[in-house]
This record gives structure tokens, sequence and C-alpha cells, in this order.
């Protein structure tokens, strides 16, 4: 890779974090945790543009994919956790109704 094209990789990974870190209100944790991902990637490769460190060159390159994987498969997971926790509280709304006269209505009604 030419020296443009790691500075270039560098930057993008830097704007995309503060992208994700921007955007983690509206993604909750899966944001935040991309955003922790794409920063790592920008130190990483700054360090190997702007150092000089052969971080893409044998075992750094496998704890650099090691790394990786963890950060993707905490995403996904916290990313479903939330989707499926946000689609649990939409299917109680919509079940309740004013005359309903469960447990967790009831107490609703009491405590507004």
């Amino acid at each position: 890779m030419t020296e443009f094209f790691q500075t270039a990789a560098v930057f993008l990974w830097l704007i995309l974090a503060v992208f994700c870190a921007v955007i983690g209100k509206k993604y909750g944790p899966a944001g935040y945790l991309m955003s922790a991902m794409f920063l790592f990637m920008t130190v990483w490769y700054g360090l190997r543009s702007f150092g000089g460190l052969p971080l893409f060159d044998g075992v750094y390159m496998t704890v650099f994919r090691a790394i990786l994987l963890v950060f993707l498969a905490a995403i996904v997971f916290v990313w479903y956790r939330c989707r499926k926790r946000s689609l649990e509280e939409e299917a109680n709304a919509q079940r309740h109704g004013h005359d309903c006269n469960c447990e967790h209505c009831k107490k609703d009604r009491e405590n507004s």
C-alpha cells in the first residue's frame, strides 16, 4: 500500500469513529461499540503509517484479526439483544388497551 493510501486509511477510520459516536445515540450501545472498533483501527493503522511498525505482518496480523472478530461479535450480540428488547416492548405496548385489567396496566393506572 502506498504512503498516501495508508494515511487516507487512518483518516477514513477516524472519520467513521467520530460518525459512529455521533449516531451512537440512535443505535445505542452497538453504535458506541462500532465507534470503539473504528477508533482501534485508527490507532492500529496510525501506528503502521506514522510509526513505521510492522503491524500487518506475522503474529500482529493475527492479533488484529482476532480483535476485530471479537468487536464484530460483540456488536452483533449487543445489537440483536437491544433489537429484541425493543420489539418485545412494542409488542407489549400494542397488546394493552385502555380497558386492560392485567397487573401491569393496573399498576400503571395507580401510579398515574
